[in-house]
């Protein structure tokens, strides 16, 4: 099927299309709302600045397509092949990703706000800017993700996997990230201000400057994080282990 041929059948009021073969084709800034798509193949292809709202794009093929500017608020991208996909600056607002692979996928500025991403693999990503505001990232996997300036307040990480990641003058105010692990990642900068960090994987991270003002980190490794210039007032280090590799004692001893 090409591109003409769907756009027709759609403005004839058909709405299903699955397992279609649409690889390369141009549907950039077209309007695609309600269509399901699902297990359709899309790799390569031009949808920047179109309207998705409300499609059905299960365990859809769009490796390699650009997505940039388009509207996909309430789509269904499930166990999808997103693979190095362009979505810079797309509206993702309560958008399901659920077990889909975003491996090298471009997410600048793009507006996840209130998604479902739990257990995707999102490795290696461009997310700078990127707005995860109250979104579900339980299990997702975000190893040398750049997250530069990201938001993520108020979203779920448990026990996500942020080894390596760059985190700097990123904002984490009251994101749960129990479980989770931070190994050698960069918060330079960044705002953890009441975040639940109980039990994380924090060795060898790079927390300068970072502001952990009630921060929750009962139980979490912090063995040779860089805390120069940390804000841990009020921070609750009970049985943690710290940089020197001591853990911490409620009465503000060691161990």
């Amino acid at each position: 099927m090409n591109a003409d041929e769907l756009l027709r059948r759609y403005n004839d009021g058909e709405r299903v299309f699955h397992q279609v073969n649409l690889s390369g084709v141009d549907l950039s800034r077209v309007n695609l709302r309600d269509i399901d798509l699902s297990n359709a193949n899309l790799k390569g292809a031009d949808l920047s600045g179109s309207t998705l709202y409300r499609a059905n794009l299960y365990q859809i093929i769009l490796s390699e397509a650009n997505l940039a500017q388009a509207n996909l608020m309430s789509v269904n991208m499930g166990n999808s092949e997103l693979l190095r996909i362009n979505l810079n600056g797309a509206i993702l607002h309560g958008v399901i990703l659920i077990g889909a692979e975003l491996t090298g996928a471009s997410l600048q500025a793009a507006d996840l706000k209130q998604a479902n991403l739990q257990r995707a693999i999102l490795n290696n990503v461009d997310a700078t800017n990127a707005n995860f505001r109250e979104t579900n990232l339980v299990e997702v996997k975000l190893c040398r993700a750049d997250l530069t300036k990201a938001n993520f307040i108020d979203a779920d990480l448990t026990e996500a996997d942020l080894s390596y990641a760059i985190l700097t003058h990123t904002e984490l105010r009251w994101t749960n990230l129990k479980q989770a692990n931070l190994q050698n990642a960069n918060l330079r900068g960044a705002s953890l201000c009441g975040a639940n960090l109980s039990s994380a994987n924090l060795s060898q991270v790079d927390l300068t400057g970072a502001y952990l003002k009630g921060t929750n980190l009962h139980g979490a490794n912090l063995s040779g994080a860089n805390l120069l210039g940390t804000d841990l007032s009020e921070a609750n280090l009970k049985e943690a282990i710290m940089p020197n590799g001591k853990v911490y004692r409620k009465n503000g001893g060691f161990s």
